[in-house]
């Protein structure tokens, strides 16, 4: 037993001495397998692999990265690099020179032929938010900028504006008189519909100009009609010869068109309007037909208005009941004061009829110098109320009078402008 047991423990020293034995030899190979920490791991190349492989030596973990090359393809890998490399080192040289010349060219053509362009469609790309501004007489309302931007050809009173075509679908009543001016089932009035085209937010002193009678004498019309700016609004007499052919050429060229209602004047009978004038004497109902009678001559004008019915326009129970028909077939009223007293814009006014009211007629002294005083008469009440309107007739000198005065009103910071434009913008008198 006991040469048994002495026999067991050798081989236990041995075993131990054994393994001392293989831990020394390994770590010694590890260390010579160990690469120098100068010259770091290059990258592994063709042929190369890393291995990585942890092992335990039981006392510490040491991490050894291995290269194995690969016998097969070793020798011809780095035959292969060195063409490659000398190869490529031309190349890289020859783009080297080459690459900036093309470079430069091509930006030399860029600002030769696109920088404009690419530099617009940046701007336009940037996003941008367009805040408006209102004036303190805005109301709240923001208006449009196309619109505005329009005005002055618009206003301008020599530029030709379309107008509609007379008459418009659906603002005409067929009767036994001729066609009669109506309000369109969907609102429409005559009076806005034949219009001549304003921008209503031009904040300059306004000056509506009426001529006529027009359609007496056809040298006058004429000359009235083409020598005139569009914004110059022509009254034209029921009585004339081819009217409708006088107001289509009219409203052609821009002028807005009324038509004057015969009314008894104070020195009638010496002074007789003509057929269908309208008396005091006689009642409301053939007062009524005369009107209806006038007003079926022609189609296309905006309003009515007599330029010499001063004793019946100046009676209130005589004018009260036209002034209603007109109202309700869609058109404007134009007082023209014919009379010192005229209650007519009162009670046009009372009723709701859009209305404008005379500041005078330039020409009751058909003079050069009268003509210019009363001109000048009514720049000043354009100024101080902000409208008004000047009556005339077709007389030469007075042709030739508004021609030169209309080229001065620019400068002078007024606005000629259609009669419809100054609709209720003066107060009754």
């Amino acid at each position: 037993m006991a040469t048994a047991a002495a026999k067991k423990a050798p081989s236990k020293a041995k075993f131990a001495i054994d393994v001392s034995a293989i831990r020394r030899s390994v770590a010694q190979a590890f260390q010579k397998l160990k690469p120098k920490r100068k010259k770091g791991l290059a990258a592994p190349v063709d042929g190369e692999r890393t291995l990585s492989t942890e092992i335990d030596t039981g006392v510490e973990r040491n991490l050894v990265t291995r290269r194995i090359k690969t016998v097969m393809g070793s020798a011809v890998g780095k035959a292969k690099a060195g063409a490659k490399s000398q190869r490529l080192r031309k190349a890289a040289m020859a783009m080297a020179l080459v690459l900036p010349l093309f470079g430069t060219a091509g930006i030399a053509a860029w600002l030769y032929t696109g920088a404009e362009e690419t530099e617009q469609e940046l701007e336009a790309a940037i996003p941008r938010i367009v805040v408006p501004v209102l004036s303190p007489d805005s109301g709240g309302i923001v208006h449009n900028d196309t619109a505005k931007a329009a005005a002055p050809s618009v206003n301008s009173p020599y530029d030709p504006v379309p107008m509609v075509p007379a008459p418009a679908a659906g603002l005409i009543e067929d009767s036994p008189r001729g066609p009669l001016p109506r309000i369109g089932a969907d609102g429409r009035t005559p009076w806005q519909t034949y219009a001549r085209p304003f921008f209503h937010d031009d904040k300059r002193p306004r000056i509506a100009m009426v001529v006529g009678p027009m359609g007496i004498s056809a040298n006058a019309t004429a000359r009235a009609i083409e020598g005139l700016p569009g914004a110059v609004t022509l009254a034209f007499s029921p009585a004339a010869d081819q009217l409708g052919v006088w107001v289509d050429q009219a409203r052609r060229l821009g002028h807005e068109v009324m038509l004057e209602l015969p009314m008894e004047p104070a020195d009638f009978p010496r002074n007789d309007p003509g057929p269908n004038t309208m008396l005091v004497s006689l009642d409301p109902d053939k007062n009524q037909q005369r009107l209806l009678s006038t007003l079926g001559r022609v189609s296309g004008y905006v309003g009515v208005t007599s330029l010499s019915g001063s004793r019946f326009g100046g009676t209130p129970d005589s004018i009260r009941p036209i002034l209603t028909e007109v109202n309700r077939r869609g058109l404007m009223f134009l007082d023209a004061q014919a009379g010192a007293r005229s209650p007519a814009a009162r009670e046009a006014t009372k009723i709701g009829l859009p209305r404008a009211i005379g500041d005078g007629f330039i020409d009751a002294v058909p003079s050069k110098s009268a003509i210019e005083a009363q001109l000048r008469n009514l720049e000043e009440a354009a100024r101080l109320d902000g409208a008004a309107v000047g009556i005339a007739s077709a007389y030469p000198v007075t042709l030739d009078q508004l021609s030169q005065w209309i080229a001065t009103l620019e400068a002078k910071g007024i606005v000629l402008a259609p009669i419809t434009a100054l609709v209720n913008k003066q107060a009754d008198r």
